[in-house]
């Protein structure tokens, strides 16, 4: 195996995260050195030393590495926040209207704490894609001044602050219901539905940005 290979072995055993997103920065990175090698060949040096100059050039793999992964992981994050964006909205929109349409005439008047505490949760809801909209402003503002793990480290807390709201919402939808009725979660089937998928989804979240921060 040539200097080269050597080194893009070492770096791949080094990085974790998306194959597809590792193998553009491998061959981002092959090419730069195979780049640099022709260069050196042009300039008289053999093939072997020519590989080790461009090596050498590049820098210690770890150090590479390093910026790769929080390359990797900004990937990643930016991935999960746009979920968020989307899907957040999506099941507020979709339980609202199933909501809308159930009976509830069953179930009787709710009390007035039930109202706040659903009230706080619409407001948590609606917050955290806020903040996720806010982080991909804030990395493309930040990626102008700096690169890597800067920016990947702002991206990681926007991601956990957003899913964090996000828990705390339909933590509070849960809790306000399972303690006062929880029959008004299942009151249709649409709505016993989209319970189960927005935990679901958040339960996803949170594992997305644990894996993360657990990695960084």
């Amino acid at each position: 195996m040539n200097a080269i290979e050597a080194y893009i072995g070492e770096l791949d055993g080094r990085l974790s995260g998306p194959r597809s997103a590792k193998t553009d920065l491998l061959t981002e990175a092959r090419d730069g050195l195979v780049d640099a090698a022709d260069a050196y060949r042009a300039g008289g040096a053999d093939e072997a030393e020519a590989e080790r100059r461009a090596v050498a050039d590049f820098g210690p793999a770890d150090l590479i590495a390093r910026d790769y992964q929080a390359e990797l992981g900004l990937r990643r994050d930016i991935r999960v926040l746009w979920e968020l964006i989307a899907g957040v909205p999506l099941l507020i929109l979709a339980w609202d209207l199933a909501r809308a349409f159930a009976d509830w005439s069953a179930l009787g008047a709710a009390p007035s704490w039930y109202h706040r505490a659903i009230g706080t949760a619409d407001t948590l809801a609606a917050l955290s894609p806020a903040v996720a909209i806010a982080g991909l402003l804030a990395a493309r503002l930040l990626s102008r001044r700096t690169a890597g793990p800067p920016v990947a480290r702002a991206v990681s807390w926007t991601l956990a602050a957003a899913v964090g709201l996000n828990l705390v919402a339909v933590a509070t939808y849960g809790g306000a219901t399972g303690l006062m009725e929880p029959a008004r979660m299942l009151v249709s089937v649409p709505c016993a539905v989209l319970s189960g998928t927005w935990i679901l989804f958040s339960m996803r979240l949170a594992v997305a940005a644990r894996s993360r921060r657990t990695t960084a």
